[in-house]
């Protein structure tokens, strides 16, 4: 299924990827949830980075399909298309791939000082 020429009424991102402090690079670049919402419908996606990939100001152009249960709309990130608001097609956020993070922020201590 396709949306067309959609203006987003909400956008958010959440973090799906482990939490890494800033000392230790950051979230900027983790996996993050992209949450829109079109008409009352929601629609979501997996991407890298915190930022948006659509302005309030876009027009937006994607494919989606549902999945498996049937209660969510999963958005296609590579069939992503955005227009500003004179028309132009932009690409916004990161499009890129990484693997996931496996380990766990560790404790701002000596292991001595965490096993106290």
């Amino acid at each position: 299924m396709r949306v067309e020429n959609a203006t987003v009424d909400d956008y958010g991102s959440y973090l799906k990827d482990k939490y890494r402090p800033p000392s230790r690079g950051g979230n900027a670049r983790a996996w993050h949830q992209h949450v829109l919402t079109i008409g009352g419908e929601k629609y979501s996606f997996l991407g890298l980075g915190a930022r948006k990939w659509i302005y309030s100001s876009d027009t937006v152009s994607f494919d989606w399909d549902w999945d498996e249960s049937g209660r969510y709309r999963n958005v296609a990130p590579g069939s992503v298309e955005t227009y500003d608001k004179t028309g132009k097609p932009v690409t916004r956020g990161d499009r890129g791939e990484k693997p996931w993070r496996t380990a766990d922020a560790r404790m701002p201590a000596s292991q001595r000082e965490q096993r106290d």
